[in-house]
């Protein structure tokens, strides 16, 4: 979210995008890892919709993609990209399946 306020705020630095496809390759990022610790966050919480359980969090995370993408349609300075808005569900599937194969109930050290 404070990604998104930047860019609507302009203060993201204008060199950042000398780099190509720096947007795509922020929205990747910035949502896939939003979705990954939002999954574990949750404890991988599940909701049941017409008899099929899907996450959560990573639906919360789709949910404002969407919005936020959507938004950009009526914003002077923004402009709405499907590029951008497969590249957010993309990287939200696939760092959600990252964060499912996360064990939660495994300890980081093990004692004697």
């Amino acid at each position: 979210m404070s990604i998104s306020m930047s860019a609507y705020l302009r203060i993201i630095p204008t060199e950042i995008s000398q780099f190509p496809y720096y947007d795509t390759i922020l929205h990747l990022l910035s949502l896939g890892i939003a979705a990954y610790l939002a999954h574990l966050a949750l404890n991988k919480r599940q909701i049941q919709i017409l008899n099929i359980y899907l996450p959560l969090a990573p639906l919360i995370v789709i949910f404002f993609c969407i919005v936020d993408e959507t938004i950009q349609l009526f914003v002077p300075d923004r402009s709405f990209d499907l590029v951008d808005l497969a590249a957010d569900l993309c990287s939200i599937v696939l760092f959600t399946w990252l964060a499912e194969r996360k064990d939660l109930n495994k300890s980081e050290k093990t004692q004697p």
